[in-house]
């Protein structure tokens, strides 16, 4: 079992997201079929900022990494205000953003891009990161049991059946209700993870310059209908945009950095006697699951606002079903799904 990354644990008398430059370089993941393979490894921006994709197996650079991660989710726990239950904080600090966690599990099938800026001659600060899907059938998980699917073979790869625990009667999936699985994914959009901006650097814009980045400068598609030149020497992404499957409170942010709701696509922690659901708190005061999914506009979204152009990418007629477990007491919403479009 990896070792949790404690925050506590962190010499608070250096900066882990300050690391050499020149490892930091050495870091940046060359592509031996590039289009331009003898281009730097790496994006150069303004001010000192560079952009590029890091093999995170490199331990200084997945100690920064998980340091930024760390304590980016410290702030989700409901005992600091957050919205999510401490233990569960703790077990994905232990089991998936830990410096192990993020070289060996999320990292062997995603591109791991991380924006940094010069502090000095030596040494580089990395003030955002995000996790790109390498391919577009990636799915870095699925519940709290499976890791690294692919969207194409998940009904035969996973246990739909398995028990909860000891009981037969008592099954892990029915502890949740979301998209049939054939839909489950949109088909041609990578999945992101850990789309983070370091606690110190938030407001600065550094996500919107990483998104962007990313956009103009590893988007297939868009370099060529721009007829752009490739710069670097790292991998392309060749689907049509990017896809996240998202707390409930990262909706609001995600819609302002250009991404838009993927209507009918919400998933639910559904309640038994046997599985009850962990107590909700807001301004203090314990709330239902009912409350919970109402303050993240459900059902009201769907009752007021006017469904999205037809696209096979919306889940249009499982919205009748969300408005039914959105009004569930039993039915706490779990994630939203976004996606964002290259343009």
């Amino acid at each position: 079992m990896p070792t949790a990354p404690d925050s506590m644990d962190i010499d608070a008398t250096r900066n882990p997201r300050l690391v050499p430059t020149e490892l930091l370089r050495r870091a940046y993941v060359h592509y031996g079929e590039s289009r331009n393979p003898s281009a730097r490894s790496y994006v150069p921006l303004d001010d000192g900022l560079e952009v590029g994709i890091v093999s995170s197996a490199v331990p200084t650079i997945a100690r920064a990494i998980s340091s930024m991660l760390t304590r980016s989710l410290d702030d989700a726990r409901n005992d600091r205000g957050g919205h999510l239950p401490s233990n569960v904080v703790e077990r994905v600090q232990r089991e998936i953003i830990s410096p192990h966690g993020v070289a060996d599990l999320w990292g062997t099938t995603g591109h791991r891009f991380v924006l940094s800026r010069a502090q000095g001659e030596q040494h580089s600060e990395l003030l955002a990161t995000i996790l790109v899907g390498q391919s577009k059938d990636t799915l870095f998980f699925f519940t709290g049991r499976y890791n690294n699917l692919r969207h194409s073979t998940i009904a035969e790869d996973v246990d739909f059946s398995q028990p909860d625990a000891d009981d037969p009667g008592q099954r892990w999936f029915a502890r949740f209700a979301f998209p049939d699985l054939v839909r489950f994914k949109p088909r041609a959009y990578h999945q992101i993870a850990n789309f983070v901006v370091a606690r110190e650097h938030r407001g600065q814009g550094f996500a919107r310059l990483l998104l962007d980045t990313i956009v103009a400068r590893y988007s297939r598609d868009n370099i060529e209908r721009r007829g752009a030149s490739i710069e670097h020497s790292q991998h392309l992404l060749c689907g049509r945009g990017l896809w996240q499957i998202g707390d409930p409170p990262w909706l609001s942010r995600m819609l302002g950095l250009g991404f838009y709701l993927r209507w009918g696509a919400e998933s639910f922690f559904i309640e038994h006697d046997w599985a009850p659901l962990p107590p909700i708190f807001a301004g203090g005061r314990r709330i239902s699951s009912v409350e919970y999914n109402e303050s993240f506009g459900l059902p009201r979204r769907y009752l007021e606002e006017q469904p999205p152009p037809h696209s096979p990418e919306h889940l249009v007629d499982r919205v009748p079903e969300v408005i039914r477990l959105s009004r569930d007491p039993r039915a706490k919403l779990q994630y939203f799904q976004t996606m964002f479009d290259f343009p």
